[in-house]
């Protein structure tokens, strides 16, 4: 224990509310100010002084000291062995502790600055008052070299992390903050320790207030400890970066800014309230238009102590609630935003699609008018503090015409709105607009002259230009409005360059609801074209659905690797601070084939997110090269927490050219779509009982291109055809641009007599086709593990495909489907000729493989597939995932559908096992006696 001046203890009446502790060390000679000015306090209270001498070289600081004390009952001096500034406090707070039983609160100055008389008795009182604060600082006056600053503003912990120390360190602290062990790191002997101090407190919980009547005198001169500090300032920083890394997280500050400095003022119809916020979908703060208009001047007077909204808002809360519904709202703000600051205003209308969600953004011109009245306008604060200083309404009244004066950009939000969310309100949202700059101009605190209100100097930056504080400590810019949920559910995103029927969107769609039901929140994240295909069956899936809508390459770049084109981070078409900001607040991001996304990912990393690549399929180039986003995957291979792939095939070859086999993680595919099991029954009993005359139904589905293999199929039609075999052909899919010298597929199949269909996509037109179809063919030049296999399998329709990529992992040869080996176009042709012939002519065949094909099928489930993903998770975010998640009995019975083998030849049913790994080492299914492959092996089934 501490001992006390010539060894005596503390006497017993003696019991101060408030210890003032003063490091001393060098500042000799000030010492005695600064104790005077303690000595000369006011207050209804006894106060405690602590002269902690931090082994100072010079003798008068001894001599200062030890006379106070001798003079003073209620001046104690310590001397301690030096430490530094942090040291010296922590030292005097553990004395008052153990010594003072009735201390409420410790206030910190420092051996040059003093403080008025009334100091101690106003703030502690304040801090009475106020239970929710927990440390007062002051106004900063300084002497010497003399300057006056105002810090009277609502105390922002945005601000105190992303501006600079707002809190002196000359402040009064709470005991109980001193009683939760916060404390001053002693390891920071070059300054800002008192910013580390307060950010501790911040991270427990605790707040700060201001309270500008207190008189808190700062000794400023030429070179001083602070000077030192400021010129090593980015190093002390960073290590206070690192130490608080929590608080510096973007949801962190995000949170702060929707309660501290809400981005948003939403502008209500008609009962003119107002919303402020960030994020509209948390709790928020609302005020009157009244109370609006008020604080509208008092920001344009006093910027730097009274703020509003730096984006304005006019649209009802029953059009944000549609927009929260199908989740836009959060994207809508983000774009309106970002459009806002390079235009005069922002129109917001609504169409009704029921097959697509989407953003379409117009520039208004003469060319361009606006087709209809917005249901929403936004514009910045400075554009409307603009207007309501305007004493003419041309301008802004032009609003109603179709092609305003202002410069206006119209975004036009496509999707499934019901009728009641398409209507509009009595009072426009022009209208509403223009009422409120009409309260503006009525207001009593309009003021021409704008004198200010203090007479302090600025030094806080304006509060409606947090924004800017917000987006340039997370490097992003616009920062997108989403806050966490309360329950704080792990943030998964989905990038996709577009969101259209392909079997990578579809794989992303299914791994998705698999996360969903694992405990994720799930959001989905599209580069490229501004349109979401909607499938009916993943509605409810993604949280929200995010469009880029910028001109954003999905391929190239200036840079090369492995013949590749590629983007680097630092390239200006990367777009990185806007990506950023798309990209904010996830916690773990899976990247399906955006190119140039890669190049930011280590940024992602870097700030706490794990970062996951989902490898699909490697390409062939027109010259039959490998090629493709596998060897983007190595360029960036750094910077990935993991590597998702579909197929073992994959594993093996980014294994093999170097990826760490601890990264890969195969996911099984399986079907994009649920299928209820009376459905499924339904469809594989109608197949058994299929008369056999009936003619065989073969089935193509996919792109007419050159990857899917398109000329070898037009060569089997044409030969079936004019051989008059049994056959009866659906193709469906579309052309593409490079349809070659021949002109448009779809047209050469009609002239040899087969009819062309439009791409599906729903379930039921899926099951539909593959209902009817007996057999399905992949004639593919390369793949990845298809989708349309296990779809078809799980029906029981029968896959015949060329075996590239992982399509062996898929089908067992002449078990549940057929394969072709060779890479030859005219080999490919014959054999596949020959199977659909064969399998015409010998349905008993057909029926084994239909059978064993529909049990392969039904037996692959994305739960299962996506548990070592889900295990992962969990391993990564202990906290973030239930450690158990128990599966929905519907879920299952719609995903993994058991079928009768009451009627499957030479199948023992003892095999048919509830383990997976079971069921893929059913061997006892051979329908057919069959060698590997090849044409000879084809005749063999008309045997």
């Amino acid at each position: 224990m501490d001992q006390l001046p010539s060894g005596e203890e503390p006497e017993p009446r003696f019991s101060p509310k408030v210890a003032v502790i003063i490091p001393a060390y060098k500042h000799s000679v000030l010492l005695a100010e600064a104790i005077e000015s303690a000595l000369a306090q006011q207050a209804p209270f006894e106060i405690a002084v602590l002269v902690i001498d931090d082994g100072c070289p010079f003798p008068e600081t001894g001599e200062i000291g030890r006379t106070y004390a001798m003079a003073h009952s209620n001046v104690f001096y310590l001397r301690k062995a030096n430490g530094g500034l942090s040291s010296a406090r922590n030292y005097g707070i553990e004395f008052a502790l153990r010594n003072f039983d009735g201390i409420e609160a410790v206030y910190f100055l420092d051996a040059d600055n003093r403080i008025t008389s009334t100091a101690l008795r106003d703030i502690l009182a304040f801090m009475q008052a106020d239970d929710k604060v927990d440390w007062v600082y002051p106004n900063i006056d300084k002497f010497g070299i003399e300057w006056n600053g105002n810090y009277t503003t609502q105390y922002s912990r945005l601000l105190h992390l992303t501006f600079d120390n707002i809190c002196e360190a000359g402040s009064l602290v709470s005991r109980r903050m001193l009683d939760a062990g916060i404390r001053f790191d002693e390891s920071m002997t070059s300054g800002f320790e008192d910013w580390d101090f307060w950010l501790q407190a911040i991270g427990r919980g605790f707040l700060g207030a201001n309270y500008p009547f207190f008189g808190f005198e700062y000794r400023q001169r030429a070179e001083s400890m602070l000077r030192d500090s400021n010129r090593t300032r980015e190093g002390i920083l960073t290590y206070i970066r690192q130490k608080h890394k929590k608080l510096f997280a973007t949801e962190t500050l995000l949170t702060w800014e929707h309660q501290e400095a809400p981005r948003y003022a939403a502008i209500g119809m008609g009962a003119y309230a107002v919303d402020m916020f960030t994020d509209p979908t948390v709790d928020h703060a609302k005020c009157s238009l009244e109370d609006f208009v008020t604080r509208f001047w008092a920001a344009k007077t006093e910027p730097e102590t009274f703020g509003v909204p730096p984006f304005m808002l006019w649209m009802t809360a029953a059009h944000r609630e549609a927009l929260t519904r199908l989740g836009l709202i959060h994207n809508l703000l983000w774009l309106s935003e970002r459009i806002a600051e390079k235009h005069h205003f922002v129109a917001i209308r609504f169409e009704r699609n029921n097959a697509r969600m989407g953003i379409d953004i117009r520039t208004i011109n003469d060319g361009e008018p606006l087709a209809d009245k917005p249901f929403g306008w936004m514009c910045t604060f400075d554009i409307f503090s603009t207007c309501a200083d305007d004493t003419s309404d041309d301008w802004i009244r032009s609003l109603h015409k179709a092609v305003p004066s202002p410069n206006v950009v119209e975004i036009v939000v496509s999707g499934p709105f019901t009728a009641r969310e398409m209507q509009s309100t009595a009072l426009s949202s022009t209208n509403a607009l223009l009422a409120t700059l009409g309260a503006l101009r009525d207001s009593g605190y309009r003021s021409k002259t704008r004198n200010r209100w203090l007479w302090r100097s600025v030094y806080f930056p304006n509060r409606s230009r947090y924004f800017e504080l917000l987006r340039h400590a997370v490097g992003a810019r616009p920062v997108m409005p989403r806050l966490p949920q309360a329950s704080n559910p792990l943030r998964v995103g989905f990038l996709l360059p577009i969101a259209s029927f392909g079997g990578v969107e579809k794989v992303a769609y299914a791994v998705a609801n698999a996360l969903k039901n694992a405990g994720c929140e799930v959001h989905l994240f599209l580069f490229g074209k501004a349109i979401y295909n909607r499938v009916p069956e993943n509605d409810g899936v993604f949280k929200s659905v995010n469009f880029l809508s910028d001109d954003y390459p999905l391929w190239g770049g200036p840079n090369k690797f492995a013949g590749h084109d590629l983007m680097m981070g630092h390239d200006e078409a990367a777009k990185a601070e806007q990506i950023m900001g798309f990209l904010a607040g996830l916690d773990v991001v899976i990247n399906n084939q955006v190119a140039p996304v890669n190049a930011l990912l280590g940024d992602l990393r870097r700030r706490g997110v794990k970062v996951l690549n989902y490898v699909h399929v490697l390409d062939k180039s027109r010259m039959g090269r490998d090629a493709g986003h596998p060897y983007l995957t190595l360029a960036f291979e750094h910077v990935y927490d993991a590597i998702l792939t579909c197929s073992n095939d994959m594993v093996e070859w980014l294994h093999g050219m170097g990826v760490p086999i601890a990264k890969l993680t195969h996911i099984q595919n399986a079907a994009s779509y649920a299928l209820a099991a009376k459905e499924r029954d339904t469809i594989l009993s109608a197949r058994r009982v299929k008369s056999q005359r009936d003619k065989l139904n073969v089935l193509f589905l996919g792109r007419l291109d050159a990857q899917k293999g398109i000329e070898r199929l037009f060569a089997s039609v044409r030969h079936l055809r004019e051989r008059g075999e049994p056959v009866d052909w659906k193709i469906i899919g579309s052309d593409v641009m490079d349809a070659g010298a021949g002109g448009s597929w779809k047209d050469r199949f009609a002239e040899i007599g087969v009819q062309v269909e439009p791409p599906v996509y729903s379930s039921r037109h899926l099951n539909k086709a593959f209902a009817w179809a007996d057999v399905v063919v992949l004639p593919s030049r390369w793949e990845g593990a298809p989708l349309t296999i296990i779809e078809a399998q799980r029906l029981g329709c029968v896959p015949i495909a060329t075996a590239v990529g992982a399509v062996d992992e898929l089908i067992d040869h002449a078990v549940d489907g057929l394969l072709i080996r060779s890479e030859d176009d005219t080999v490919i042709i014959r054999e596949l000729t020959e199977a659909i012939s064969a399998l015409a002519a010998d349905r008993d065949a057909l029926q084994r493989l239909s059978e064993a094909a529909a049990i392969r099928g039904g037996a692959l489930a994305w739960e299962e597939s996506v548990s070592p993903l889900v295990k992962q998770l969990k391993a990564w975010f202990p906290d973030r995932l239930p450690q158990s998640v128990e599966q929905a009995p519907k879920v299952l019975e719609q995903t993994v559908v058991p079928i009768s083998t009451s009627r499957i030849h030479r199948v023992d049913a003892e095999a048919i096992d509830e383990d997976q790994e079971d069921r893929n080492e059913i061997t006892e299914i051979r329908p057919l006696q069959i060698a590997a492959a090849g044409s000879a092996n084809m005749n063999n089934l008309r045997n």
